[in-house]
């Protein structure tokens, strides 16, 4: 099993660089047809029962998803059964370490689900290990500005043959919502998200910021974090999704956000891309576990836009990954006179931005908390997709 794991990593590199570019135009589906179920999550209600109705309703998908995982994993690695011992023994163990309302909203889930409270850990967490994503801020010539992100996740964890994408997003786009967080009955800030997944991947504060999470590769990564945590080494760092969520629930303007998102402890390193609600607030803050190792800003050296994918934007990109340098080619095709909804989906859904990874594009307005969002399905009918 394991040299097929190997020749097909190789055959992906080889193969990755014979993919067609797009730049595409007029592809936005009106606001009507988007495709993600709404829900309410009151801030107001105690965190043990604020997920109950969605863990009910979603508790046989996010079984299957655990599943698959642990079957996944097993085939693959047999050695590894040692996995799912820690996953009941130990995972637990974080969510009664966490701050609240992050450990009772867990556990509340567990409980509604009926799923173990170490596999409902684990699913919170691994997003800290494991996530693929192109996010985009754009101003236009007005200083208004435009937040979009697609979200790519499940490289290397299996591949379906018979529908010739990656297996384990058939179990992920049914988990898909679009999340209300609302205080005293008002809409305090809106979130794509998981269904039973507690942090924040993208999310949008009306009138205050925008946010969107990509993950960043390094040998000290997640991994190791959540180990440092699970045994107590050092509990003063922050999930990086949870980061996130807090800023969303307390944060009263951009530059507290930046502030935090630069300076906080995290368990595993991660771009934060951040837009607010002024001419020039935009960065994409490039962050290791301990410090942040690069800010990008909006305006500077009259730039209009910034993108983000998964690699360091100070350094020479990948040969195997163009997403970065196509979309700087669509955005200056499409120009700062059409930063809109329109103009950002375009970018986000022309090849390879969009890919067999993808699973959702979502636009973010800061200025007013507009949010919409569109599960994705790279096919190969008319140009080939690129595998990530």
């Amino acid at each position: 099993m394991m040299h097929t794991v190997y020749a097909t990593v190789g055959l992906l590199l080889v193969v990755k660089s014979s993919f067609a570019q797009q730049c595409l135009t007029n592809q936005r589906p009106s606001a009507s047809d988007m495709n993600i179920p709404s829900y309410v999550v009151d801030l107001d209600t105690p965190p043990f029962l604020r997920w109950k109705e969605i863990a009910i309703q979603y508790k046989s998908e996010i079984r299957d998803l655990l599943n698959y995982t642990k079957s996944y994993v097993i085939n693959v690695w047999p050695m590894s059964t040692f996995l799912l011992d820690i996953m009941h023994t130990q995972l637990p163990l974080i969510a009664n370490t966490l701050p609240e309302p992050y450990s009772d909203e867990l556990k509340g889930i567990s409980q509604a689900s009926g799923i173990s409270l170490g596999e409902i850990v684990f699913y919170n967490v691994f997003y800290e290990v494991s996530l693929l994503c192109t996010s985009i801020i754009a101003q236009d010539q007005q200083g208004r500005i435009i937040h979009g992100r697609n979200l790519d996740f499940g490289y290397l964890l299996g591949w379906d043959r018979t529908k010739n994408t990656w297996a384990l997003l058939s179990k992920l786009r049914p988990l898909v919502i679009s999340v209300n967080y609302t205080k005293h009955g008002q809409v305090h800030y809106r979130s794509i998200s998981f269904a039973g997944f507690i942090g924040a991947l993208t999310g949008v504060k009306p009138g205050v910021f925008s946010v969107s999470l990509n993950a960043r590769f390094d040998l000290n990564g997640g991994y190791i974090g959540i180990i440092e945590w699970l045994y107590n080494f050092d509990r003063q760092q922050s999930f990086v999704t949870f980061a996130l969520r807090d800023m969303l629930t307390n944060a009263k303007n951009y530059s507290e956000v930046l502030n935090y998102l630069s300076d906080v402890l995290l368990v595993a390193p991660c771009y934060y891309i951040l837009a607010g609600t002024k001419p020039g607030e935009g960065a994409i803050i490039s962050r290791s576990r301990r410090t942040t190792l690069n800010i990008k800003r909006l305006g500077v050296d009259n730039n209009w836009f910034l993108i983000q994918t998964n690699s360091d934007n100070w350094r020479q990109q990948s040969t195997f990954d163009d997403r970065y340098i196509s979309a700087k080619k669509c955005m200056k095709t499409q120009g700062q006179s059409r930063v809109d909804f329109d103009s950002i989906y375009n970018v986000l859904v022309s090849r390879p931005m969009l890919n067999k990874l993808t699973i959702y594009t979502s636009l973010m307005k800061p200025s007013t908390g507009q949010l919409e969002s569109f599960l994705q399905y790279c096919r190969d009918e008319d140009i080939t997709c690129t595998l990530w």
